[in-house]
């Protein structure tokens, strides 16, 4: 019996390539593909629609909000065409710091839509770079305090800040002022918040710019054990 059911098997498969569309396997193949070509079809307008939204960028002009798939990645791979002169390499740079010092749990895209949504809501304000740049400056702490731990008790010994210290802080204490504002606020988006935060950093106020004068007022309160320090 064992040799029987060999043979049919052996005549099955080798006879002609008949057996392989009387199997309804060339139906399933067929069905899969259509069904991939299908997907690949509207995943190719989504994005050829998405990428159309993305590049409408009039300047001072925020576009609306795209409804439906897709919506999540508002704004992710805009170039900042709207960008007056184009951007050099140090600008460049700054808006990437920017972008990673927003980033929570590794949602760049996230922290990137929400970078760029404030910069499109600054461009009737001006130059958004040079916003930006001056809101920094003013926000930038020149000194600051550290713990050293002296036999008894621990003193906090004012120091000089360093310089990519400084603007390290700086971009960091504002998403930080955006989110304390919005706590406030729950009806406004972080976008907005931030976009606040930064006009008003660039005109010296703000939650930001206050966290920078506690701190000098702090340096200056514990002036007297600078010369605790070794660093």
């Amino acid at each position: 019996m064992n040799l029987s059911e060999k043979s049919n098997s052996n005549r099955v498969f080798s006879s002609s390539p008949d057996w392989f569309h009387s199997s309804g396997l060339s139906e399933r193949v067929g069905t899969k593909r259509n069904r991939f070509c299908r997907g690949t079809e509207s995943f190719y307008a989504l994005c050829l629609s998405h990428r159309r939204y993305l590049c409408y960028a009039l300047e001072g002009l925020l576009p609306s909000r795209p409804r439906g798939r897709g919506a999540s990645t508002y704004n992710c791979s805009d170039n900042l065409g709207y960008i007056r002169g184009g951007l050099n390499d140090k600008q460049k740079q700054l808006i990437k710091k920017s972008v990673h010092i927003c980033m929570i749990d590794g949602k760049k895209t996230r922290s990137r839509a929400i970078v760029y949504k404030t910069f499109h809501r600054l461009a009737p304000h001006g130059d958004v770079i040079r916003l930006l740049i001056n809101a920094i400056e003013n926000v930038k702490p020149i000194c600051g305090v550290k713990k050293v731990r002296i036999p008894g008790i621990t003193r906090l010994v004012p120091s000089i800040t360093a310089t990519n210290r400084q603007e390290t802080l700086a971009i960091r204490w504002m998403p930080e002022s955006a989110a304390k504002r919005r706590m406030g606020k729950k009806s406004m988006s972080l976008d907005q918040c931030l976009y606040a935060e930064i006009l008003e950093a660039s005109q010296k106020m703000g939650i930001a710019r206050k966290k920078r004068d506690d701190l000098h007022k702090l340096a200056e309160a514990n002036r007297s054990f600078s010369h605790y320090r070794w660093w």
